[in-house]
């Protein structure tokens, strides 16, 4: 029987953004990054995209979203973008226990609230995606060596 690989949730904002599909294509790479390293992930827009879902109600995105974080080992949060989602998907990780990382541009603000809170294990800033995924890519290992068993 094959080893359960470690689920990681990939948080990003999906409403209102003003390139959706380029922000979407960057929560693929990390996805992708993660799975290169042997670990599952899980893209919220894949499931329930309010532009290519459009049809789940409110009700389900929410109990399929909240259900998703519950069950992940690790949530990889890109807090560039202000997102009440976002904002949930944190909450909830840190009410069920689950470690975070965020990711942000150098020059875009991090919530202190966010950045406090208890099961935050990373920050990594950047100045362009590729270094953004670099910087994860150096640091993702260790951290879920230590924070995944």
């Amino acid at each position: 029987m094959a080893e359960k690989r470690p689920l990681v949730y990939i948080s990003g904002a999906l409403t209102g953004l003003e390139n959706p599909d380029n922000q979407k294509r960057f929560y693929e790479r990390i996805a992708s990054l993660c799975e290169e390293i042997g670990l599952e992930a899980y893209l919220p827009h894949k499931h329930t995209d309010p532009v290519n879902h459009p049809y789940i109600s409110p009700q389900e995105v929410f109990e399929r979203d909240r259900r998703a974080v519950r069950k992940a080992d690790l949530v990889i949060a890109y807090v560039g973008i202000p997102s009440l989602g976002v904002g949930m998907e944190l909450a909830y990780a840190e009410v069920f226990d689950i470690p975070v990382i965020l990711l942000a541009e150098e020059d875009r603000k991090i919530s202190r609230f966010v950045l406090g809170i208890p099961n935050v294990k990373g920050v990594v800033r950047f100045k362009t995606r590729e270094e953004a995924l670099e910087k994860l890519k150096d640091n993702l290992k260790e951290i879920c060596d230590s924070i995944i068993s």
